[in-house]
């Protein structure tokens, strides 16, 4: 018999909740939705599905919108079939799994505002458990964001190497990348216009400094250990707070925007490495 490999989940992940119509920026649309062979296999059977795929893709309308996303923001699909019915990539959205040799890290992605809100306002420990209540010690790169003995501006001197960019440079690298929302360019460009100073972006990060430690926590825990990136995330967050962007939708629009582009991540990761 083989060994189990276990999979473990930050504790906020068993409050999670899709909110369905009452989302305000559903998962359900802007996206290509790509079906899975076994899904696929089981959608070519139904005519009324099958006719709404082309290439093992969803056909979206001009509008971007799921041809099963109602207008009323529900899922046909789920309704007439269930959840279970789904394809992996619409069942699972928008966790994450991270494979090492021995276990599975998981998480939730930020660009679903449920799990934006859900990780940011999370004000018990953090850490990661096992659906066997087992549980796995915080990596050191994410336990160090945590250390109460000093406040998260020197933490994220410290993940950071002591490296830090200007709020003007960091929101033009960041605008340089590609654009999915004219709206984050929008932000990105006020601030860029009008540069935050360390002292101003400094105050938000002690005001608001549980929400920007587990926002820096999630990074490093998703990307192993990419401080640099992690703590300019964090700095950038701060700059958008100051020129008027709430933290919730900034980091929203941040994990959209970088992280749900290859090209984007990579090109983040590379720049802060």
């Amino acid at each position: 018999m083989g060994t189990v490999i276990k999979t473990y989940w930050p504790d906020y992940y068993k409050n999670f909740r899709c909110k369905a119509d009452k989302c305000l920026h559903t998962c359900c649309a802007g996206w290509v939705v790509g079906i899975d062979e076994e899904s696929l296999s089981r959608f070519e059977k139904d005519p009324e599905i099958n006719k709404k795929i082309s290439d093992a893709c969803f056909i979206m309308g001009d509008d971007g919108r799921c041809p099963f996303l109602r207008d009323d923001n529900l899922c046909e699909m789920i309704l007439k079939h269930g959840e279970d019915y789904l394809c992996d990539i619409c069942r699972e959205h928008p966790r994450f799994y991270n494979s090492f040799d021995d276990h599975i890290e998981a998480g939730i992605g930020l660009v679903c505002e449920e799990a934006c809100r859900l990780v940011l306002e999370w004000d018990k420990p953090f850490e990661l458990i096992a659906s066997d209540g087992s549980q796995m010690a915080l990596p050191g790169y994410v336990a160090a964001v945590f250390d109460d003995s000093k406040s998260l501006t020197e933490n994220l001197s410290e993940i950071s190497g002591g490296r830090r960019a200007g709020s003007k440079i960091r929101a033009e690298i960041f605008n340089g990348m590609e654009v999915m929302e004219p709206k984050w360019s929008g932000h990105l460009l006020r601030v860029a216009a009008n540069p935050v100073t360390e002292e101003e972006a400094d105050k938000v990060i002690r005001d608001k400094e549980r929400a920007l430690t587990n926002f820096a926590a999630y990074l490093l825990y998703r990307y192993k250990g990419a401080g640099r990136f992690a703590a300019e995330a964090v700095y950038l967050l701060a700059d958008l707070f100051v020129r008027g962007l709430c933290l919730t939708e900034g980091a929203r629009m941040f994990s959209g925007e970088v992280e749900y582009s290859d090209i984007n991540i990579d090109d983040a990761l590379e720049t802060f490495g």
